[in-house]
């Protein structure tokens, strides 16, 4: 054929990228941004912009493996493979039943792929251990959102970085991790005089380029935002019709706020008292106002409390629900949102239904098809508490399809136990090897995004098309093809019959009648013909605002106010561990390298692995630049090489995520992070644990 333009999506960040191919059907010649895309307007970052290179990585899964005798994994054809799962599927769940099983998930898959999981896994396998690696990342944005929302995901878009007067980043390099939206942010900085406050122990590139940084110590930011909240009060900034009309819950708040004067906020956030006024002078002055947290809040044990405090600001300022104001939680993956959407975690069910809501899993139950009190009444295991369940010998099963947890989960040698004990093992993957596949017993080859048909949905709740520009290698497939395959040899072919991606977002859109996150007025031919939309979009009529009117999806029809107190974290530096960790991301890497380790140029600006350290630090140990070291914690030890930079002050290291066992044994920062999570989100505390430093040979 000869060569053609089609649509499709950036296949990293939750900004969602619109991506414009030039193909010849087989291969991606060109690449280049989609200008009529609402989220990038034609702009794409490095990774976004060599995103066809992965295609043809010498590391791409071609086909489908199975273990040997031998122990080695060896290749066979798909109907094999099919077969296989089936078989041993079906032994385990007849011998030890459902809870024997668990599926785990990604938020890189398109939306109907996780739709495929979640259905097989809680419909008709009938576990409710169903979870996936937003878990790691976006559990207590959505539950905090949810709680003082009523809905998950956030009320405002992209587009509102042009009307906005400010920005608070809290917990968010988006320069690095979110870089398309936080040009936009720049532009609006350079065209209108926008100010932008940076929260974060690092002077990452976002903090560097904003108008103010303040270098919290890991864990501190509740203090900081109650404080800001006491301030706005003090500076007459609060909205007290809008209270009154719209919310529920301001008097115990405002009781609470009276512990957080600006002296103390500064001695438990390490920064001075004049750093929080003249920040809170902002916020408290600037009318359009925009919020941006991602893991830096996220991953914490009080990650879904932070939520509700930084929209405890914008409730009490009324500055949510009109242009260019509110808070916006930035999405990690490029399709998490679409996987929240679809129920994708274990405590969740399709139209962000719940589990523990007998009327949601009985509304479910009906458009499945399946008898009454065929989906389990308690959620099953999250991320966190499956693995350690394959560790007991409880779940005996899991199937993993398009992330790597032998690398990204914490406190890995947990993870590994618990792979190593599971009688099956599948993995569904587009590369070969990763970290996870050393313990498959069988693995499959997904197609990348770029190869495929189907949705992603992304962090402003934009869902956009992905048009196939290229053919799989070999044998591989879409995800929700190997779903639906095995589905059909465990004898629910009638539950999944299904031959195109089109056929499952029509039941998936069916899923959403009603719902906050209703999509029933989307579907394939409006997508292709009027390119994104936004939901809400019922079936009748144009989409909506979410919560438009100020109507709130909670029983009441009002937002919620909460009083969280800060609380300090459990785990604190001792005298055998003296110094706090905190971990993230760099700029040209994303997760475990599988995609981006293959790429020579982005390789080249972030070459290899590093312990980012203070001068101070570094001589009290007697460390210098390139020195080989060991951390340690309480669960285990990461190997890597001393950076010494100001851009983190004393007491506090920095460990990148992307580097992992293909590295180097022992190269992860996992090795060392803890496993304790969330209480109500059940997100793991990636960002901050007590480690030591100790030079190697």
């Amino acid at each position: 054929m000869l060569p053609e333009q089609r649509k499709t999506v950036c296949p990293y960040c939750g900004v969602g990228c619109g991506l414009v191919a030039t193909t010849d059907g087989k291969r991606v010649l060109k690449l280049v941004g989609d200008p009529e895309h609402p989220a990038n307007l034609g702009r794409l970052c490095l990774k976004g912009a060599l995103a066809a290179q992965t295609l043809v990585a010498p590391s791409r899964l071609r086909h489908a493996l199975v273990r040997g005798a031998d122990g080695s994994l060896v290749p066979t054809t798909p109907e094999e493979a099919v077969g296989e799962i089936a078989t041993r599927l079906g032994r385990i769940l007849a011998e030890h039943g459902p809870s024997a099983v668990a599926v785990y998930l990604s938020g890189q898959l398109t939306t109907e792929a996780q739709y495929l999981g979640n259905k097989l896994g809680k419909g008709f396998l009938r576990t409710n251990h169903v979870d996936s690696n937003s878990r790691l990342c976006m559990a207590s944005a959505a539950a905090g959102m949810t709680l003082s929302l009523g809905a998950d995901g956030p009320p405002l878009t992209f587009a509102d970085i042009e009307e906005a007067d400010a920005f608070v980043f809290i917990g968010s390099n988006a320069a690095d991790c979110h870089p398309v939206a936080f040009d936009r942010v720049q532009r609006r900085m350079k065209t209108s005089g926008a100010r932008a406050i940076v929260v974060d122990p690092r002077r990452t590139k976002t903090a560097a380029q904003g108008t103010m940084h303040l270098a919290v110590r890991p864990g501190t930011d509740i203090a900081l935002l109650n404080g800001w909240l006491r301030l706005c009060v003090e500076m007459g900034a609060i909205d007290e019709a809008f209270i009154a009309a719209h919310t529920e819950g301001w008097d115990e708040l405002r009781g609470m706020l009276d512990e957080y004067e600006p002296a103390r906020v500064a001695a438990i956030c390490g920064i001075s008292e004049g750093e929080i006024r003249a920040s809170a002078e902002i916020i408290a002055k600037t009318e359009r106002l925009i919020s941006f947290w991602t893991m830096g809040v996220n991953q914490t044990t009080l990650g879904t409390f932070t939520t509700n405090t930084i929209i405890n600001l914008h409730l009490a300022t009324g500055r949510i629900g009109k242009p260019g104001a509110g808070p916006f939680s930035l999405t990690g993956q490029p399709n998490a949102m679409g996987g929240r959407d679809m129920g994708y975690m274990s405590h969740g069910l399709p139209g962000q239904r719940k589990v523990l809501d007998e009327a949601h899993r009985a509304e479910v139950e009906a458009l499945w098809g399946l008898p009454a009190g065929s989906i389990g009444e308690a959620p099953g295991h999250d991320a966190v508490a499956m693995f350690e369940a394959m560790e007991r010998g409880e779940i005996r099963a899991i199937w993993i399809i398009g992330t790597n947890p032998a690398a990204s989960m914490p406190n890995l040698p947990v993870v590994r136990r618990g792979l190593e004990r599971a009688e099956l093992v599948i993995v569904q993957d587009a590369f070969y090897p990763t970290e996870t596949t050393r313990f498959a017993h069988v693995v499959l080859p997904g197609a990348l995004n770029l190869e495929q048909e189907g949705t992603f949905t992304n962090s402003d709740r934009t869902i956009s098309l992905l048009e196939r520009v290229a053919e799989p290698p070999g044998d591989a497939r879409p995800d929700w093809q190997w779903v639906r395959d095995v589905a059909r040899a465990m004898g629910f072919g009638a539950s999944f019959d299904f031959d195109a991606a089109g056929d499952i977002f029509r039941e998936m859109a069916m899923m959403t009648r009603g719902r906050p996150n209703d999509q029933t007025g989307v579907d394939y031919e409006i997508l292709r013909a009027e390119g994104p939309q936004r939901w809400p979009h019922p079936h009748a009529g144009a989409p909506r605002a979410l919560h438009e009117g100020h109507v709130f999806a909670t029983p009441s029809g009002k937002a919620q106010f909460f009083a969280r107190p800060y609380v300090p974290p459990e785990e604190q530096p001792d005298a055998r561990y003296p110094l706090v960790l905190t971990t993230g991301r760099v700029e040209a890497h994303w997760h475990t390298r599988t995609k981006t380790g293959t790429v020579e140029r982005l390789n080249r600006i972030d070459p290899a692995p590093y312990l980012a350290m203070n001068p101070e630090d570094a001589r009290e140990l007697g460390l210098a630049e390139g020195a080989r070291v060991l951390v340690k914690s309480r669960r285990g030890e990461a190997k890597t090489v001393v950076r010494v930079t100001r851009d983190i002050g004393p007491g506090v290291v920095f460990m990148p995520m992307h580097w992992n066992d293909l590295w180097e044994v022992g190269a992860s920062v996992n090795e060392v992070t803890t496993s304790e999570t969330d209480p109500l989100s059940k997100e793991p505390a990636l960002k901050r644990c007590a480690v030591s430093v100790e030079r190697l040979g």
